[in-house]
Parts: structure tokens; sequence; C-alpha cells
């Protein structure tokens, strides 16, 4: 999930956990707290882009590295308030909370976690929830603040906290119980339009719950069928747009790490093209940029450039870098909202 809300949510459990005998300071730590898993990010700034993609939601998220790190985290805390009210046992419960729920948040995310490094590699990626969903927000946003100006002593202060983390939690139920339904909408569409698929990838697109993206490999081939369903247009039939992965241009190079590296973080839903110093490899869970206009040459989300090293051993890895136009992107948000409401808006 996004930032704000992982400072949000970890503020809320601060003061649910520990409001009443720490004060304005549970909110504080539980929000530094929330964010410490995300401190992958400040080394990655130092790695390649490649290593860059494995690590971010990597180690960092593990629950073992949860496990190790809260005890000190909670140790350090308690040496900053010696004179407080709380022990470092109850800090440290603050702490593992607070990044136990950072970790399982963005394992409801598209992009996923690695929740069991460093015993197995996989991400979990339930995918149910967009990776900034304004709903879930909302009540954390309207909360949280309040929290901060109230006497320290307000009655209502941990049971608005709660209810603020109750409707949130509410809210992600939602979305699982929504994606089932959607999932079963999608695989009786495979059926129907004569499909045989092997792998399926089913998220809800940017901001919403409301309009779903699915995913699907062909039964033995590189090829893949993308479809949209909303869950409030009213439609029950879905479009398929077939897209043509090309993998055969870097089979022969299916050996190299970089390959590798990418294949498995794409988890199978790439495309290839070719360049004049490689080949692009465009990741297809993300979708286009510019997915419901006009413009069929639109980027996708995330692409790589793919460079071949010198001694043709392996190739340099480099994401490529998306031109933010303000116009561009209020655009995006117009078409979006469109498509969420009529099955017919837009090109796809």
């Amino acid at each position: 999930m996004d930032s704000l809300t992982h400072i949000l949510l970890g503020a809320a459990i601060g003061e649910s956990v520990l409001g009443k005998h720490a004060g304005k300071k549970a909110l504080f730590w539980g929000a530094a707290a929330a964010t410490a898993p995300d401190l992958d990010v400040l080394v990655g700034a130092f790695m390649s882009d490649l290593d860059k993609l494995i690590f971010h939601r990597g180690l960092t998220h593990s629950l073992m590295f949860i496990l190790l790190t809260s005890p000190l985290y909670g140790w350090l805390i308690s040496r900053i308030h010696r004179n407080g009210d709380v022990n470092w046992r109850q800090w440290t419960l603050l702490v593992f909370l607070a990044q136990l729920t950072h970790t399982l948040l963005d394992s409801f995310t598209s992009y996923g976690t690695q929740l069991y490094l460093p015993f197995i590699p996989d991400a979990i990626a339930l995918s149910t929830i967009s990776v900034v969903d304004p709903l879930f927000t909302l009540p954390l946003l309207l909360t949280v603040p309040w929290l901060i100006f109230a006497k320290r002593n307000h009655p209502l202060r941990r049971r608005i906290s709660s209810v603020a983390i109750f409707l949130a939690t509410a809210y992600l139920t939602f979305t699982v119980i929504n994606k089932t339904q959607v999932e079963r909408a999608f695989h009786a569409a495979y059926a129907s339009q004569g499909y045989e698929v092997t792998q399926t990838d089913i998220k809800p697109t940017l901001f919403n719950n409301l309009l779903w993206r699915g995913i699907a490999q062909l039964e033995g081939e590189d090829r893949y069928v993308v479809g949209y369903f909303s869950v409030v247009d009213g439609q029950r039939d879905i479009v398929f747009e077939e897209v043509e992965g090309h993998h055969d241009k870097i089979a022969a190079y299916h050996s190299f790490r970089s390959v590798q590296r990418l294949r498995w973080v794409s988890e199978g839903f790439y495309q290839v093209e070719e360049t004049e110093s490689g080949f692009l490899f465009n990741d297809l869970r993300f979708g286009r940029v510019a997915e419901f206009s006009d413009d069929v040459a639109s980027p996708y989300a995330f692409s790589y450039q793919m460079t071949r090293m010198e001694d043709e051993s392996d190739f340099l890895v480099e994401r490529v870098r998306l031109r933010v136009e303000r116009g561009r992107e209020s655009e995006s948000f117009r078409l979006l909202w469109q498509r969420i409401q009529d099955a017919n808006a837009g090109s796809k």
C-alpha cells in the first residue's frame, strides 16, 4: 500500500495498543514502526534497477525479519523514554503489530511480499486491493488527525481508533469476498469463449475495487488474453484482447541471470520487443499507462530495457522511466471512471 496508509494505520494501532499508557508517543512510534519495513527503499537506492526490483518488499517485509527486529526496536524506544510507564515488552508488542500489519497489508496487493524469506522466496500477492485505495484509507485519515489534536485523556480516543481499524479491516474483508465473485466471472468467460488457460492474474485497477483487470496465458502458447470486468456496469460479458508475448526472442538467453530474474518477477506474464541495443521487457500484469484511451502505442506501466553487455555474458537492465504529464494523468483518471460505469467506454 501507499506510505500514507501505512503511517495512518500504524498510528491508529499505536493508540489502540498503548495510547492509554504512553499518550501521543504511541501514535508517533506506531507510525514510525509501520514505515520500518520500507527502509529497504533506502538500501535499494544504491542497487541496480534489477536488484532493487528483487530486494523491495523482500527481506525487510518477511515475518522472520519482523520477529527479529521488533524486540530491538522496542528496547531502543524504551531507552529513549526511560522515565515512562511503558516497558520494552509493551513497546515491542506495538512495533511488532505495526510492522506485521504493514507486511500483511502489502500481501493483499498485486505487488506482494516475500513473507517467508529466507525459507521460501515466492512473493505472496493476493491481489484483492489496489496499492492505493481511498476507501481503505478514509477511516484512518479521518481518525488520526483527530487523535493528534484531541486531549490525551479524552475518553473516546481508544474507541475511535479501534473503530477506524475495524472499518479498514471490514473493507479489506470485502475486497477478498469481491475478488472471489470477480474470479468466477472471469473463469466463466474463459470457458464460454473457448479459451484454455494455464495461469491467470486478476487484480483491481488503481484507486478502486469496482473495475478489475484479468490476464490469462493460453494453454501451450506465449499468447495472453486481457479483459476488464466492472461490478457496477451491469455487463456480464467480458471482451478479451489477445496479446502476443514473443517469448522466442529471448529464448536463447534463458540462462542469463537478468532474464531469469525478470521472468520470475513477472510471474511469466511478459512481452518482449526488439530494440537497437537489445530488448524491451514489458511486464503484462500491470497493463499500459493509458489503458482506456485510443493510444495503442501507450507504454506499459512497468517496462525494462535489456541492453547487451560488451562481453555478452548478460544484459544490463534499466527500468524505463515514464514522464509524468499532468494533463495525461487527469485524462487517464477520467477514462478509468468512465470505464467503471460503462463497459463500452474507451477503446477496450
